[in-house]
């Protein structure tokens, strides 16, 4: 089939890589000058695939109203005029409820436990070099009640197979002795060693020129997509700034936040709406962390890459805007400087992004209302590390076949609304 990609993220590129090694004429478009321009650019770095707990829990759910006037608060959810909002936030709360956040982690460590084996096999194939580092990742707690909690969130998680370590604070700072210097009265620690970290924009950026070398894959840069035309349920033409195109057969939604606005326009709802969160990136020193480490109360993570240190966290709810608020850095400022004290985080640079959420958690893939749609989009903050299984996940979908993981939880049909 002649297929188009729209968005050259990571899902978007992950995608066209496995639809073009199964034969298939791909071609991406991106309304960036280049692949991962936008969440991929510099996230996180980190390959959680043992994360599953949802934002939507009922441990948040208390803490929401403090947050919500608090402008450095892990999460901001704040009223809005916005419908759209509005309607996303609503989905949320009710996900909060401990049945439903119990069921979403399952479907996310699903994801994450596939996707782990997709992308090895992914390192393997393509021998990109991005700055791999598969020694895990190391939860560090400051307060007994978030410790508490997250043991027993993983003694949940081990009763699905994904074990992790739980650790005293001499065993933690044994484990990552950078920690030693924190301000932080650390208590003790959880380390997954099935999770990994690596650096998202040179990984999507180098797949995408193996995937145009290789596999012949077309990337259209430049272009802004601005609506979908359907007939007779199926698409017939999408609309760019550059006029019409209708020379594919079919078509995978990978915009990321801006899905939503495009699905829109062909009668689709779906509650993807934008999460902005924020990072910053310093010379790493022998003062700064060598593991990928999550600060479980201030919802920051550290990814070593190569010679520089990436921390990224922080959700905002802000629409469709990207901009760099200085309070919401500063946020992630203080949280290194009580972390790591002697890390050079003056000398830092910033960055801002629209991450795809869903109000359940997990991402939106598979079929759609229209015949030769498909989705992959919506995986909010863990798009890195979701990408190569939800990528395999489409391309068996496309083809007609039985992916190798059930798609309970996963599917678009789960929370579509036909305007």
């Amino acid at each position: 089939m002649k297929l188009c990609v729209l968005g050259a993220g990571i899902t978007g590129v992950t995608s066209a890589y496995m639809l073009a090694k199964n034969g298939h004429d791909v071609t991406v478009i991106d309304r960036q000058d280049g692949a991962a321009k936008e969440c991929s650019f510099a996230n996180g770095g980190q390959l959680s695939y043992s994360h599953a707990e949802p934002w939507a829990n009922p441990y948040v759910f208390p803490k929401l109203w403090k947050w919500m006037w608090q402008e450095d608060a892990p999460l901001v959810l704040r009223f809005s005029l916005d419908p759209h909002m509005i309607r996303w936030g609503t989905l949320f709360l009710m996900n909060c409820l401990p049945a439903r956040a119990r069921r979403h982690a399952e479907v996310h460590l699903r994801l994450g436990l596939y996707s782990k084996r997709i992308m090895e096999r992914m390192i393997e194939e393509t021998a990109i070099d991005f700055g791999y580092l598969n020694k895990g990742i190391l939860h560090v707690f400051s307060d007994q009640k978030t410790y508490d909690h997250a043991c027993n969130h993983a003694e949940f998680q081990a009763s699905l197979g994904c074990h992790e370590t739980v650790l005293n604070r001499s065993q933690m700072l044994e484990m990552e002795p950078s920690l030693t210097h924190a301000r932080d009265n650390l208590v003790g620690g959880i380390h997954a060693s099935i999770d990994a970290s690596g650096d998202i924009h040179v990984f999507t950026q180098k797949l995408a020129a193996l995937c145009a070398e290789k596999y012949g894959v077309k990337f259209v840069y430049g272009r802004t997509i601005k609506a979908l035309h359907q007939a007779e349920g199926r698409i017939s033409h999408i609309e760019t700034d550059q006029g019409y195109d209708s020379s594919f057969d079919g078509y995978v939604m990978s915009l990321g936040a801006h899905s939503a606005v495009l699905l829109r326009t062909i009668g689709m709802y779906v509650p993807i709406y934008p999460m902005k969160g924020y990072s910053i990136t310093f010379d790493a020193t022998p003062d700064t962390p060598t593991l990928s480490i999550t600060d479980a109360a201030r919802k920051i993570v550290y990814s070593r890459l190569g010679n520089k240190v990436r921390v990224a966290g922080t959700a905002e709810f802000a629409g469709y805007n990207d901009t760099i608020r200085p309070y919401r850095v500063g946020a992630i400022v203080r949280g290194v400087e009580q972390l790591f004290p002697k890390a050079p985080v003056a000398s830092r640079s910033e960055w801002a992004c629209l991450r795809p959420s869903t109000p359940d958690g997990p991402p939106m893939l598979g079929t759609t209302p229209f015949a030769n749609l498909y989705m992959n989009t919506g995986h909010g903050t863990l798009g890195w590390t979701q990408a190569a299984g939800s990528a395999a996940i489409l391309a068996d979908v496309v083809e007609g076949k039985s992916p190798e993981i059930p798609l309970t939880g996963l599917m678009t049909q789960r929370n579509l609304i036909r305007l």
